[in-house]
């Protein structure tokens, strides 16, 4: 088997790399290093992340709860015929005028 030296490693770089070592179940470095090579994509997820995606999900939570205090039962034809008004009231008229 081949021997691999990197010199100039960053001290959190092989903070990170001993996380993965231990999640991913290696015991050796060449495990490692196998299995990232074989692996598609690696996805690294950091705190920052997990707090956006937290404060993401509560935005939707937030936005289900209006929407279905909102939202009682199935809208009449009258309240779709108005609905339907309003939007292309919304929209501009390519067939009008010069």
């Amino acid at each position: 088997m081949a021997t691999i030296l990197i010199k100039n490693i960053p001290e959190d770089l092989l903070r990170e790399l001993r996380r993965l070592k231990v999640e991913m179940g290696c015991r050796t470095w060449a495990e490692l290093l196998a299995k990232l090579v074989r692996s598609e994509r690696v996805i690294l997820l950091m705190e920052d992340d997990f707090k956006r995606m937290r404060e993401g999900v509560q935005g939707f939570l937030s936005l289900r709860s209006v929407v279905s205090e909102r939202w009682r039962g199935q809208p009449t034809v009258l309240e779709e015929v108005r609905g339907s008004r309003r939007h292309e009231g919304d929209q501009p008229h390519s067939d009008i005028g010069l």
